[in-house]
């Protein structure tokens, strides 16, 4: 039928489509990535009218949903081939409440946290479901048959936030919506509620890396916080020492995450599940992970080594994970005892505090008030690193944006690299700039407040007047922060 076609099929005729290819140079279409006349490889992209409107109800009324204002996409395409997700997909995920990755997939970020016991009052599980799940044992070795005994967490088993739990029912929602509407299939969790998630896989994946670890959700917590196995975390490059990373439900990685969603610039594949672990074998986690005593009481000798200010590393009388691994323990896997127990997984916070401060500026002020209060730590160095790994680079890279900013029309939303002569957008339209004083200098205030508080290095404190006196030179004298109408009071 001739009409673009965002898809492998045609959304109007439901036929097979067929991908053609541009000459950069002779703008010839061509069948494949190759132009043989120009000896230079094609593009798969070239700007073509589209008809989104008819796509959009088409979409619509194959899903039997509508779109609700706002309904919003991205601004450009990111990816080398410039292959854009399909609108319904768009649509089942606003119909749900969700939002969606660079990479297709839906997820949510916890903060991690290691755990190698639990009892099932903790976790909101029954004995009938967590038997269903393959634990017939406790800690002992007895048979489990109430919600306060103390049980061994499995390698792979996770326990996620209760919020977040409720959060990947509506992604399931989706899946089977998106599989019986989009793709003509049967759905896969048919869920109705949290109880009915246990058992399900999901994908662990922290931030920088491209592989996902497979996991199974056997509880919930109220607290912010993803517990599993320190060889789980580990296995997702993670310390598991407080970070926090993404978790998914398997099958939405499997049906929706593509890689030609993603950029093909640096970086562009990074948080994203490129390949999946579905294995986590102990002896391939980091050596951090090792680190850790599997013993249920110190003994004497340990203490004693203590008082002769032995290396740690030097210390054999303590079995730790690290031992059964050089001696090809099959325990491994299982047996983490430990030396003392505890009565709560959760404290009365169900969140850290740095996400529940709204800026940075709040974040970076309590750290220092903590910084002064704890006696182990040396206010003047935490103060000088911080300047020097985040203040300085931030303002420096503010003032830098600020250069190389664009403009935008107040009115038809066009952008321009330089400020036209005209002083005004060709529609007749004020331009605004896209970044301004008080962003560039967020930080500024905070930071001199440092350098003038605490005894810092001269070369820093030198450095942040300098960078003030930059700003000031390039905008004029004043604090750049807007004016309220009482400030003009007497």
């Amino acid at each position: 039928c001739n009409i673009p076609s965002i898809g492998i099929v045609c959304s109007k005729c439901g036929n097979k489509t067929t991908k053609f290819y541009i000459c950069r140079i002779c703008k010839d279409e061509l069948e494949t990535p190759h132009c043989e006349k120009c000896k230079r490889d094609a593009n798969g992209f070239s700007y073509k009218q589209f008809p989104l409107k008819q796509s959009l109800i088409s979409a619509q009324e194959k899903l039997g949903i509508r779109a609700k204002p706002p309904f919003k996409g991205v601004e450009q395409l990111i990816n080398q081939e410039k292959i854009p997700e399909p609108l319904e997909k768009g649509l089942i995920r606003q119909n749900f409440g969700l939002s969606v990755f660079k990479d297709g997939t839906v997820r949510f970020d916890a903060t991690n946290s290691p755990l190698t016991h639990f009892k099932l009052s903790w976790i909101g599980t029954t004995v009938d479901q967590i038997k269903k799940l393959g634990y017939e044992e406790d800690a002992d070795g007895n048979p489990i048959t109430n919600d306060e005994q103390l049980i061994e967490l499995k390698m792979q088993d996770v326990i996620i936030p209760l919020e977040s739990a409720e959060y990947l029912v509506n992604v399931s929602k989706y899946i089977d919506f998106e599989l019986q509407k989009f793709f003509g299939k049967q759905s896969f969790y048919n869920l109705k509620n949290t109880q009915d998630l246990l058992g399900h896989l999901v994908i662990g994946l922290a931030p920088h890396t491209s592989v996902g670890i497979t996991g199974r959700l056997i509880g919930y917590t109220k607290t912010h916080v993803c517990f599993a196995s320190p060889i789980w975390h580990s296995a997702k490059r993670r310390d598991a020492d407080g970070d926090a990373d993404s978790v998914m439900l398997l099958l939405d990685a499997l049906l929706n995450f593509s890689r030609q969603f993603l950029s093909d610039k640096i970086g562009g594949l990074m948080d994203a599940p490129l390949l999946i672990q579905p294995i986590v074998l102990p002896h391939e986690a980091q050596t951090q992970a090792h680190n850790f005593e599997v013993t249920k009481k110190f003994p004497l000798a340990f203490y004693e080594s203590t008082s002769n200010h032995e290396k740690s590393g030097d210390i054999r009388n303590i079995e730790t994970l690290a031992m059964r691994k050089d001696t090809g323990d099959e325990n491994m896997f299982h047996d983490y005892f430990f030396t003392h127990g505890t009565t709560t997984l959760t404290s009365s916070k169900s969140r850290s505090a740095y996400s529940t401060l709204e800026s940075m500026v709040d974040k970076l002020d309590l750290q220092i008030k903590n910084a002064d209060i704890i006696n182990a730590v040396e206010t003047k160095e935490i103060v000088s690193y911080l300047i020097q790994t985040h203040l300085i680079p931030d303002i420096m890279g503010n003032i830098r944006a600020y250069a190389k900013q664009k403009f935008r029309c107040t009115a038809c939303g066009a952008k321009y690299r330089r400020m036209p002569l005209l002083q005004k957008c060709t529609c007749g339209h004020k331009l605004l700039q896209t970044i301004t004083r008080p962003s560039i200098e967020k930080y500024l205030p905070l930071a001199k407040k440092l350098v003038t508080k605490y005894d810092v290095d001269p070369y820093l404190k030198g450095r942040i007047m300098t960078l003030s006196d930059e700003i000031e030179l390039l905008f004029g004298k004043g604090d750049g922060s807007q004016q309220l109408l009482t400030d003009f009071v007497n």
